[in-house]
């Protein structure tokens, strides 16, 4: 008797992709906010070359996916780099308040 051997699983080239750059849940939040940035050729030909086959459906959705996957991928740091740049807010509000308050102070 001959066993029946499974077949694997199969997955979409665009599993695979999202998978390899550690972006499994891209496109379950919404991403309303635009961001534009300049990018050189070679870059911008590998995001075509996603889209063409078929792997995105524009080069804004790649890009969104790969920036994703590469902060996803270092989760660690970037939310240190969140932390330091919060409070570097608070910190510029205190200064900007006390600046305010000293010159208003002056006016009166």
């Amino acid at each position: 008797m001959s066993e029946k051997k499974e077949k694997p699983e199969r997955t979409s080239l665009r599993e695979r992709v999202l998978k390899n750059i550690a972006a499994e849940g891209f496109g379950e939040e919404g991403r309303d906010i635009p961001v534009v940035a300049r990018m050189n050729k070679q870059v911008v030909e590998t995001l075509d070359s996603l889209v063409a086959i078929g792997v995105f459906k524009s080069r804004s959705e790649a890009a969104a996916a790969l920036v994703e996957g590469a902060i996803s991928s270092r989760e660690d740091l970037f939310d240190d780099i969140r932390r330091q740049a919060a409070r570097l807010n608070e910190r510029q509000d205190a200064a900007m308040k006390e600046v305010q308050e000293a010159i208003l102070g002056k006016l009166k």
